[in-house]
């Protein structure tokens, strides 16, 4: 039997929500947001691997709290893709969609990671 293989070229930007870290600054003063920024973004980039340590592992329910303790964090640094990305995620875990949990997972993991790298090199995101 002959099968046909797509190739899917994602075209996901992971971006950064003005109105959110506007508003984190505003509220908090630049200094204390700045560490907030930081900090959530170390966090975010811990589950991440934690993230990818447990699908591999196979434990669903790791799994699933790690992406779900992903969702106000991204919230949080205004990063509505990764959040909305991640209840994807949980929707395929509770459903027990084994390829399309792969695919989000995937999708999840490539946003974030994306997300984490334009902070690192030190792309301005202030407004």
């Amino acid at each position: 039997m002959v099968e046909n293989v797509s190739v899917l070229h994602p075209h996901d930007t992971a971006y950064f929500d003005e109105d959110t870290l506007n508003a984190l600054s505003r509220d908090l003063g630049p200094s204390v947001a700045e560490n907030i920024f930081c900090r959530a973004l170390e966090d975010l980039a811990v589950r991440l691997s934690q993230i990818r340590d447990e699908y591999t592992a196979g434990n669903e329910k790791a799994l699933r709290k790690s992406v779900r303790s992903m969702i106000p964090i991204a919230e949080q640094i205004g990063l509505p893709c990764i959040s909305s990305i991640a209840q994807d995620v949980l929707v395929c875990v509770d459903r027990g969609e084994g390829v399309a949990l792969a695919a989000s997972l995937c999708r999840l993991l490539r946003n974030g990671e994306r997300a984490i790298s334009c902070a690192e090199i030190g792309i301005d995101l202030s407004v």
